[in-house]
């Protein structure tokens, strides 16, 4: 590996998958002070902290294996900037969605949400710039959120990280996916080819 070639995005992913693992570990009296929390509307940072948080290893290998496709997928569309302000504005985004419209999630935590959104804006992203796939992903991740909502939440994958699935979070985080990328789209032009004088 060429670590001369790492970008400081590449170093920071570096770090906030470092950061995802170490809240992990943290013990769980300090864990239940940064998990989102209904009846904590106050304490603002649990909408961006509940997000960093997982139920078990399980939840967060597998959040943060489809964090590592995902970048794969739509690594060139962002820089550091972007990324943040796409991790802040969608984390707090589904946060408020979930206190608005479903009383019924008391406690959350999972990047599982916020993912949803990142796949989403990607995928916005590959169609502004001709990338056929981003039709497939978009249809595709919109038919996993319907089908969820449709049939309920999986047991079978309930049972493996020990929580019940959020499926109102996989929804909201699409909704924020769409008002975010489409908010992006319309303010920014594409490039203008540089024409010889």
């Amino acid at each position: 590996m060429n670590f001369r070639a790492f970008s400081s995005f590449h170093y920071a992913l570096l770090v906030f998958a470092a950061s995802l693992v170490l809240l992990h570990l943290l013990p769980e009296a300090a864990r239940s002070v940064l998990e989102y929390h209904r009846a904590q509307p106050q304490q603002v940072w649990r909408s961006f902290t509940g997000h960093l948080l997982h139920s078990n290893h399980w939840h967060l290998v597998m959040n943060l294996g489809a964090l590592l496709l995902m970048l794969m997928l739509h690594q060139l569309h962002y820089q550091l900037k972007s990324f943040v302000l796409l991790l802040l504005s969608g984390c707090l985004g589904i946060s408020l969605l979930l206190y608005l419209f479903s009383p019924q999630i008391q406690i959350y935590v999972g990047l599982s949400g916020w993912l949803h959104c990142f796949i989403t804006v990607g995928a916005l992203l590959d169609i502004r710039h001709k990338v056929q796939s981003g039709w497939l992903i978009l249809l595709g991740v919109i038919a996993k959120v319907t089908y969820e909502q449709w049939q309920g939440p999986d047991m079978e994958l309930a049972a493996l990280i020990d929580a019940n699935v959020a499926i109102d979070a996989h929804l909201y985080g699409v909704i924020c996916g769409l008002l975010l990328g489409l908010l992006y789209l319309v303010s920014t032009k594409p490039a203008k080819s540089q024409v010889q004088q």
